[in-house]
Parts: C-alpha cells; structure tokens; sequence
C-alpha cells in the first residue's frame, strides 16, 4: 500500500492531451489522460489515439489498480476458468486476493466484460476498505444496484465519481476509458487530500479564439463545448474554489448560498481556482458564457472579468437560462471590464439544440487567426516483422492443411501471414524482418500442432535465431503472426519479451481459421505498456487470403503508411 499512495503522491500535470490526437487540450478529460499515461497507468490504443470513449473492461480496470498499487509479488491462483497466461493474469489474481475483485459464480473473471459505472466505484471502495459513506442522492438512485449503493455514495462525496447531467449517475453505463482516467485521478487526489484540481490552462493550439464559461448545471457547459467544437477554439472552466452544490443553487430553498449571495452584493466576490489563462495575448476572440442569476450574469464570472484585460480582444458573452432573457448582462460585464469591444450576445434555452448552437456560432464575426506555414511532415521509418509458418513449400498435391497455411503466388509458396507482410512491405517501402525459432519448427501438420499445443500448455519461451537490429530507429511497426487457438504462438511472446518497443506505434496484423485476433492485441498491450498498439490492425481470414491483397493494401493507405 505504500508504494501506492508514493505513487499517487506525485503531481499531476498541468497540461493534458500527452501527444493524442483524440485528446483535445480542451477536453474535460485532458489532465486525466496525460496524469494516467505519465504514470505508466494507461497508455495509447495506437496511430497516437487514446480513444477516450472505448469501453473498459474488468481484465484492464484490476491491471490499472494493479500498477498504481506497485504490481506487488502474488503467489498461487485464484482459479478463474477464464484466466489464462495474459498481461492481466497477475493483476487479476492480486484483485482476488484482496478482495478487490470477485469473479461470477460460474468461476469466470469476465475478464473481456466491459465494467459498468457502478462497479467502478465498487471496486475503489472495496480497495479503499469498504467505508461508511452518505451523499446526496442522485435522480436515478432506484437504478443503482444494492451491492454499489455505499459505494457510489462513497464515490460522490469525495470527488472521485461525478454524476452526468440532470444530476443523473447513468450507472449501468460501460465507463470509457477517459471515465476511468479521471476516476484514477481522482481517486489519487482523494488520498492525498488535495484541492479539486484547477481547469488546465488551454495549450497554444494556433486558434486564436478562446471559450470562456461558467456552469452551474450543466447547461452552460454543454452549449461552451459545442461552441468551441464548432469554432476548433480553446476552452477554459471557470471553477470556484469553493464549488456550488446542488443545495447551495436551488434559489427556492430560503437561505440557501446563491440566495445569500444575492441579498448580500458582498457574499459575490467569488475565488475561482483559476481566473487568469496562460497564453492570454494569443486570443484575439473570446467568447464568455453564464447562466443568468436574477437577471445578470452568475457572478462567478465576474473575478475573472475584472482580472483580465481584454484590449485588442473581441468578446462576446452567452447565457442559458429557463425563463430569463439576456438582459443588460452583457452591458454589465463589459463596464466590468472596461476594456475591449463587447459585442451583442446570445441567450441560449436550457435545451438548446446543438445545431441551433453552432448555427449562431457559424456565423459569429470574429477576427481570422494569423496563417502560418504548415511544418514539414516528419517522415517515420517503418519496420514490419512477421511469424509465418507454411506447413509446405511444394506447390503441388497439397493436403488440406498444407493448403490451409499457405499462399501460392505466381508458383511460389508463401505462409499465409508471410504474404500478407510482403504486401504491407511492398505498400510501405518497409524494412522488413522475419522471426523464426532457433529450432525450426516441424513442417508435418500433426507434429507441429502437438508441439504448439505443448509450447502453449507449458508458456514455453522458444528461442530466437536472430533479433531485429537497431530496433530504435523504427517509429512504427508492423508485427504479424497466426491465431493459434486463440493466441499467438509462443514465440511471439519470446519476440515481445526481447524487445523493448517503448514509444513506438505497434500496429497487429495476423492471419485466422475463424476467430480473428481473439484477445492477441490486449496481449501485446500488456506485454508492451509504454509501446501505442493500434486498434486499427487487420485481421484476414485463411479462406480469403489468396485474393486479399486489394484489401490489404486499402487498408495500408487507410492507416496513412502507404509510400
């Protein structure tokens, strides 16, 4: 446990995305996603995506825990059916141990299950000890299951799990991968008691237009990010240090903080964890939004208005409301601030539509970005590797088998993902690398089957005849194998374990008798954690390989790697 709370202990960065392409700095997930990928938590799904809204499953939720708890030694095994050799057997084993994690009653992990929201927070509070805990309820507790009640309750009134809009928790939803990321990171900072994290300062994106909001329930929030999606701006969070709870915004309730605040003009100077934004003079538009609190804007606002000038800048407010117009809102803040040219703003319904939205933001007039050339492209060297093995080399009389596990092309024989790499080399302009045993492997279809069936029953590590030189030089790679009864062969795993492909884009492509990858890519991801494995890797059926060479080569250029 101490290993967990030191690694916990570290900061977390101010800047998010971590080099994704699917992680906008923007996004409310950012600082999640870069925390959880510096800590070797949690790392690409290949070609430099995230893909932040994949579901999660139980086998990568308890190897996630695992790391952040020191990937302890564990002896003996919890015995699930469904647990074999895999990146996840240890953490799955340790998640049992502790009671963590509980298998069905079946005897299975469910370790390809995606994990729901509310087991989520199952298994934090599990790991946590089980504590007593009470929160405010959510408009959909009746779905929450019995086991998960405390525990979401648990979740909530320390930060680490926020409910969606409407004050709804959803939890019978799958939890993405960026859910799961800002749960960690949440979880992290619970323990060390730290103070909400403040909004990551928007990174220079090249937009000059920024989007500026704060959000007492959501709405606001929903209407900012459609703006900047539709304008590819930056956004930033206005955050009080002290947030609004849902009791401290019902205005109905006598008493209550905002009706405090609006009795009391002094009770309005709010603390924002951030009122200032790095990067400030890049931002020639700026576009603010509010909720309208009795007819002016949500004073939140306001510390940020005044703290900021805004000379030079275009700005243009936007609110939400039910009921309440615009007002002088916008007149207000903008004798506030005192600099600028404030523009006539927009009131948007609570339930605005989102093309009603980016209608009026499509037509804002807002000044035009300065144009910079474009940086040269940075050519990456590739390298495809491949195990392949042709149960013949004789075109002629094959048996069953023997056609099965091989290509024949202009007379030559070729294994069937031995062509499919010749053809991705070809379309690449690749280097390209075979691996093959030290001991060659048995051409005669009954022998090689009972030796594979062994290496695999035994985990056997078979020997390499050579390595790939200069390893380092590639930025991508291509790596092939068959499906061997739902795996790889063995020495593919003797290939990973050799080779240190920290930083590279491992993209998988193998060849099948009917069940695809099966869980071969998770494997890689496992036994590669600082490596990028692709999603997007190509699976071609042995019935179909002789005339896939269009597909394949499709699928190069669709990939972006094609010379």
């Amino acid at each position: 446990m101490l290993a967990f709370i030191l690694m916990l202990s570290l900061a977390v960065p101010a800047f998010a995305a971590g080099g994704f392409t699917d992680v906008a700095d923007n996004a409310w997930y950012a600082n999640a996603v870069s925390y959880v990928q510096s800590h070797g938590l949690m790392s690409g799904t290949g070609n430099n995506r995230f893909s932040p809204d994949t579901n999660t499953t139980r086998a990568m939720l308890v190897t996630i825990l695992y790391r952040y708890a020191g990937s302890p030694t564990v002896s003996g095994s919890a015995n699930f059916t469904d647990v074999r050799q895999d990146y996840y057997t240890t953490a799955a084993n340790w998640a049992a141990q502790n009671n963590v994690v509980s298998g069905y009653g079946d005897g299975r992990f469910g370790v390809n299950d995606s994990i729901t929201r509310q087991d989520v927070a199952a298994v934090l509070w599990r790991y946590e000890g089980s504590p007593a805990a009470s929160a405010q309820d959510f408009a959909d507790e009746s779905s929450i299951a019995s086991y998960a009640s405390t525990a979401v309750d648990w979740a909530r009134a320390n930060g680490i799990i926020s409910g969606k809009g409407n004050n709804r928790f959803d939890p019978r939803s799958n939890a993405t991968r960026a859910e799961i990321a800002t749960m960690i990171m949440n979880y992290a900072q619970y323990k060390e008691g730290e103070e909400p994290t403040p909004p990551t300062p928007p990174t220079p994106s090249g937009s000059n237009t920024l989007v500026v909001y704060f959000s007492a329930s959501n709405n606001t929030e929903r209407v900012a990010n459609t703006i900047a999606d539709e304008l590819d701006a930056d956004i930033f969070e206005l955050t009080p240090v002290n947030p609004y709870t849902s009791a401290d915004l019902n205005w109905t309730t006598p008493g209550s903080r905002v009706n405090r605040e609006h009795e009391d003009e002094s009770l309005r100077d709010i603390a924002l964890a951030a009122d200032t934004v790095e990067n400030w003079e890049q931002y020639d538009n700026v576009i603010i939004g509010y909720p309208i609190w009795w007819g002016i804007a949500a004073w939140p606002v306001n510390n940020f208005v005044k703290n900021n000038d805004f000379t030079g800048k275009t700005v243009i407010p936007f609110c939400t409301s039910t009921s309440s117009g615009m007002g002088q809102s916008g007149t207000l803040l903008a004798e506030m601030a005192g600099t600028g040219d404030w523009q006539e703003g927009q009131r948007f319904q609570s339930g605005a539509s989102e093309s009603t939205v980016r209608s009026w933001a499509a037509g804002l007039d807002l000044k035009a970005p300065a144009v910079t050339p474009d940086p040269e492209p940075q050519e990456q060297k590739i390298l495809v590797t491949y195990f392949s093995m042709p149960e013949t080399t004789n075109p002629d009389n094959m048996t069953t088998e023997e056609a099965n596990s091989t290509v024949v092309i202009n007379g030559e024989v070729l294994g069937n993902t031995q062509y499919m790499a010749y053809v991705i080399q070809e379309s690449t302009g690749a280097d390209i690398f075979r691996i093959e045993p030290e001991t060659p492997y048995p051409t005669d279809h009954t022998t090689l089957v009972a030796q594979a069936r062994e290496e695999q029953a035994q985990s056997f590590r078979p020997a390499l005849k050579a390595n790939v030189q200069n390893l380092e030089d590639y930025d991508v790679v291509f790596v092939g194998y068959p499906n061997w009864w739902g795996d790889m062969p063995m020495i593919m795993y003797s290939f990973f374990e050799q080779n240190d492909f920290s930083g590279k884009t491992i993209i998988p492509f193998n060849t099948h008798g009917g069940s695809g990858f099966s869980s071969t890519v998770s494997t890689i991801a496992g036994l590669e954690p600082d490596a990028t494995v692709s999603q997007n890797g190509k699976s071609i059926s042995r019935n179909s390989i002789q005339d896939a060479r269009q597909e394949i080569v499709d699928w190069v250029t669709e990939l972006g790697y094609n010379k």
